[in-house]
This record gives C-alpha cells, sequence and structure tokens, in this order.
C-alpha cells in the first residue's frame, strides 16, 4: 500500500508540475498578447497623429494652389498642431492698401533652412512698408512676403523630391 500510496502521491506531484508549467505558459501567452496590444495602440496613436500631419501639409498645398495664404493664416491661428506642422507659417500682413482678396499681402516665415538665397521682396516685421527689390542685399531671409494671386499661379509645376521622386502640380 506504500507503494500504492507513492505512486499516487508521485502522480499527483506530476500533474501539480504538468499544471503549474501550463500556467506558465498561459501567463507568458497572455503577457505577449496584453504587450501587442499596446505596442498596437501606440502604433495607432502614432499613425493617427502621422495622417493629421500629413493632412495638415496636405491642405496646406491645396490652399496655395488655390490662392488661398488666407485659410492657411486662419487654420494656423486656430490649430497650434497645425502651425507646428506646416512647413510655413502665413501670417496676414495688417498694413497695406489693398481691398481685393487676391493681392492681399501675407508674410510666409520658413521654420526650415530658407530654400533661396536672396528675394525679390522683403517686408519689415517692424515697419508698416515692404521694401522692393532687396534681391542686392544677399542675405539668407527667413520670411517673405507674398499675395494670394502669386502664390496660386506660382505653384504649378514639376517638383523633384530628395528622394529622386517627382510631383507635378497643375
Amino acid at each position: 500500500m506504500n507503494a500504492e500510496k507513492a505512486k499516487k502521491a508521485v502522480e499527483l506531484a506530476e500533474l501539480e508540475l504538468q499544471k503549474e508549467e501550463e500556467q506558465k505558459q498561459i501567463d507568458l501567452i497572455k503577457k505577449a498578447i496584453k504587450q501587442t496590444l499596446e505596442a498596437i495602440k501606440t502604433k495607432e496613436k502614432d499613425r493617427d497623429k502621422l495622417n493629421k500631419e500629413i493632412k495638415t501639409l496636405k491642405q496646406d498645398i491645396d490652399n496655395i494652389r488655390a490662392g488661398r495664404l488666407d485659410l492657411i493664416a486662419e487654420r494656423q491661428e486656430k490649430d497650434e498642431e497645425a502651425k507646428k506642422t506646416s512647413i510655413i507659417e502665413v501670417i496676414k500682413e495688417t498694413h497695406h492698401y489693398h481691398h481685393d482678396r487676391w493681392y492681399e499681402p501675407y508674410r510666409i516665415i520658413w521654420k526650415y533652412d530658407y530654400p533661396y538665397t536672396t528675394c525679390g521682396r522683403i517686408a519689415d516685421i517692424n515697419s508698416d512698408y515692404t521694401v522692393y527689390n532687396a534681391s542686392s542685399l544677399n542675405e539668407d531671409l527667413s520670411f517673405t512676403t507674398v499675395n494670394c494671386s502669386i502664390a496660386k499661379d506660382a505653384s504649378v509645376g514639376t517638383y523633384q523630391l530628395d528622394s529622386g521622386d517627382c510631383v507635378t502640380l497643375t
């Protein structure tokens, strides 16, 4: 009978060890699934943020193509994230003599490296006037003044990206 009890005790111990091993495996799988779900949630948040940034950048291009710098300026005033995302900051000039929306001046401020070394028109931030034909200054400018009419007409063309891709805007 002792042998039978010992055999039963061994079987019970083996069964208990097997259950413990299965529980460890179950816990491992559950932990892996939880961490995977958390990673998915984080990536979805990142994707949502990127999608919003892409949408803002596409809206900027569409608004420039339509000559609607006013819409970019309005969006940037209302949405700080749009202002941070945009490559340029657009600010409506308050001191001007134009009454036609197409010719109202907007200050374009470059947030990154300015693409040109000179500009044909410079607005002095602290004054009420705009200096014309300032390209002889040969300074690296961080802003310039543009109107909606120029923005609309100037956006058409083929652009070669740093990746080598070509994008044509009509």
